[in-house]
Formats: structure tokens, sequence, C-alpha cells
């Protein structure tokens, strides 16, 4: 049961309980009143009696219903023995009895009630008789008394469950949320925030859901906090060698040639540039993870966009003696939410992989659809060069790893890193089939 499902029961049967009295108390007051209690023939005979019978004596045989349930009685009226009232089943208001009637009747019941005569208090003759059985009865008010009681005495369990199992709920997940956040708050990530998927699913279910899920997006961040610094460590260290080695060589005297200092000075430049584009490359793709480079996604021309790239690849294929084949198969306008940039930035980073690891007269494809089955638009970079090892096929899409045929290259392992965070970005899906020596094909799935 959810929070909200449980506090909501709860309010019910709280909120019930005074409306139940409520409603009782009025049910009672109808019960009881006069109209309610006035005997059918009693209007009739009042009518009949009116001249005979004074308004206040009236009021009190009207009174006499409120004599408890095991009380019965009948007044009699001793100008002419005629039944004024009665409570007793044998008898009925307007009935003539006679002296020795009711004295054989009172007679025969007296082993079953005991009777009462009383002189009632009003201005005509007239004798009350009443009786009370020698068995005591139940009496039905108390018995509905006792049952409202039980009823009250349920609700109130009810309550008082629900309100111990919503507060036991609820101060063991503030407790389990209060240590795992505490944790969190330490730095220690590895404490798993306890939570059972089996079971159904409520607001605090999903609070430590969630917390979980933040969790496990920390421990990820620190670990690729880690890969990057050891990533830039490892890359960087190389050409800010080489410069200093140089620059030593070159104050210690070891370089005096004017030849071979000219040399220098250039490979220093070049180590220079090439360092300068690296720490760029850190910094956009460090932007590109803090959403910093993130646009809002607007409606776009994606084959446009397709063919657009295919045509500069043509060009770029051609000056790098690569065969290239682009077969573009989309119609004149697709519009889709859409960064140009990044997508063309994506695009360009996997056509550049394929001409870094092909060689001279290898055969580039660029091949474009929409695929009717998944209702999206497919782009497929394929070469028929080194190819990529099995063993490192679910890795390149990491930062800073290298597979082992791209180890001879020059690179910090950031491309693919960089395009699987596009990808994603714009909601799309990318997928490698590659075999070592024959060929690697990247395949992004655009959503229509």
């Amino acid at each position: 049961m959810t929070l909200k499902k449980g506090f909501f029961f709860l309010g019910v049967i709280v909120i019930s309980i005074p409306l139940f009295f409520l409603f009782f108390i009025c049910v009672q007051n109808y019960m009881k009143s006069s109209e309610r209690f006035l005997m059918s023939s009693a209007k009739e005979i009042r009518k009949m009696d009116d001249n005979r019978i004074k308004e206040k004596d009236w009021n009190y045989i009207e009174r006499l219903k409120f004599q408890p349930n095991d009380v019965e009685c009948l007044l009699l009226s001793l100008e002419d023995n005629k039944i004024i009232y009665s409570s007793i089943p044998d008898f009925e208001p307007d009935m003539y009895i006679s002296d020795d009637k009711l004295w054989s009747y009172i007679n025969n019941t007296s082993r079953k009630f005991f009777y009462q005569f009383t002189a009632p208090p009003i201005e005509q003759k007239a004798l009350l008789l009443t009786r009370v059985p020698r068995i005591k009865r139940r009496d039905p008010n108390q018995t509905n008394l006792m049952t409202i009681l039980w009823g009250l005495l349920g609700i109130v369990s009810v309550s008082v469950i629900l309100i111990i199992i919503i507060s036991r709920t609820l101060f063991k997940f503030i407790k389990k949320i209060q240590y795992t956040t505490s944790q969190i708050a330490e730095g220690n990530l590895n404490v798993e925030i306890p939570y059972n998927s089996n079971k159904r699913a409520n607001e605090l279910t999903a609070i430590l859901q969630s917390l979980e899920i933040m969790r496990n997006s920390l421990l990820e961040a620190e670990t690729r906090k880690n890969k990057f610094i050891m990533g830039i460590s490892h890359d960087l260290r190389t050409p800010v060698a080489i410069i200093k080695g140089y620059t030593e060589a070159i104050k210690d005297g070891v370089i005096s040639d004017k030849n071979e200092l000219n040399s220098t000075l250039t490979l220093i430049e070049s180590k220079a540039t090439q360092l300068e584009d690296m720490i760029d490359t850190l910094i956009n793709f460090t932007k590109m993870n803090n959403h910093e480079m993130m646009e809002n996604l607007v409606p776009g021309d994606i084959a446009k966009l397709i063919r657009f790239f295919a045509k500069d690849s043509k060009i770029l294929a051609t000056a790098f003696k690569r065969n290239i084949i682009c077969d573009i198969n989309l119609p004149d306008s697709i519009m889709i939410p859409l960064n140009s940039q990044l997508a063309q930035r994506s695009f360009e980073n996997l056509f550049s992989n394929a001409l870094r690891y092909t060689k001279d007269n290898d055969t580039i494809k660029i091949i474009s659809y929409i695929d009717q089955n998944e209702n999206a638009i497919k782009l497929k970079i394929e070469d028929t060069g080194i190819g990529i090892e099995e063993k490192d096929l679910n890795n390149i899409f990491d930062l800073f790893y290298r597979g082992t045929n791209s180890r001879r290259e020059e690179g910090m392992g950031i491309g693919l890193a960089v395009v699987k965070t596009i990808v994603n970005t714009l909601g799309w899906q990318i997928a490698v089939d590659s075999k070592k020596d024959i060929g690697t094909c990247f395949t992004i799935t655009m959503p229509l």
C-alpha cells in the first residue's frame, strides 16, 4: 500500500467516526420522537374522545411510550371500562373490557408477569395497569448499544493498526535513508542502499531506488574521474617529457649545431601544438559531459545534414587516396530534433577513424536509409581497414580506452567517447560490428 493510500484510508476512518456519531444521534432522536412513537390509532382515538379527555391528560397518555421496553402498561377508564391506551399485545385501544375478564387475564398470566395498579395523575377516573416479566428479558436498546460500541471499538482498532503500520514503515525507511545519505555525505559510495524491487512500489521505495541510482551514478562519476586523471597524466606526460628533455639539451649545450638546433625547436613547437590540441580536446569533452555545450534540440533537416557530410567525405577520401562509396537513400527533407553542430562532429569523428585505420586504396562506405521496421534513419560508416579485436569491442566507447590495433596510432582514446556522448544526448543509438583485418562498421540509429 502506498503512503498516499494509507493516509487516505486512515483519514476516511478518522473522519467517519464523528460522522457516524452524528448520524447515530440523529437516528436516535428520530426514533424517540413523539411522532415516531405515537401509535397509529392514538390520533384517531384522540379525535373521537376529544370532548371527554382533556389536553393535559393526552399529554400524559403520550408520555407512556417512554416506559422501558420491558414495561408494558394499560390505561383503563373506570367510567365505562374502555381502554384508552395499551402496550399489552392482548389489548387494543378503544376496546371495552369487564372487571372479571381483566382479573381473569391477570390471574392467568401472573406466573409470567408482575402486575401493579396505580391511579394516573389525570382528571378522568382511570386505572393504570403496568406489568414487567418475571424473567428479565434482554433490552434490545442495550444490545444495539453494545453492537455500536463493538463497531466503534473495531474502527478505533483498525485506525490504531493502520497508524502503527504506517509509522513503522515510515520510521524504517527514514532510518535507511538517514544512514545511506550520511554514508554518501562522508564519501563512502560502496555502501549499497537496500530496497526490495520485488515488493509493491510506493513513494518511499521509489526514494530508495532513486538514491541507489544516484549512488551508482556518483560511483561511476568517481571512477570516470579517476580514469580521466590517469588518462590525462599518461597522455600529457609524453609531449611534456619530450619538450622538457630537448629544452634541457639546448640549455646544457648538448645541441649546438644550427641545423640540429632548428630541427629540435621545430620538434618542440610540434609537441607544444600537440599538447595544446590535447588540452583543448579535454576541455571540450569536459564541457560536453557537464552539458555546457548542449543546446536545446530544435527540429532540423537530418537528410540535408547527412548529404552534406557525405559530400565533404568524398573530397577528403580522395585526398587520402581512399575509395569511397556513398549511398544516401533518403527523402528530400526529414525533420527531427537535432543539434547540427554536435551531429556533424559525431559523423566526422567516425569518418576520421575510418581514414586513420585504412590504407591507400581501401574502401569506405557511407550508407543511409530509412528502416521501416524500426521507424528510424540508419547511417552506416563502413571501412575495409584493420578492424577491431573482439576483446576490445565492449570498451571502445570508454574514455581513454585504446584498442590493441589502435595503439600504434596517435590519439588519446577520447574520440569514440565523444561520439557516444553526442549520440546519447541526441537520443540516438550507436552500434559497432568489426572483425580483425576485415573491417569495421559503425551504425547510428536516429528515431523518427
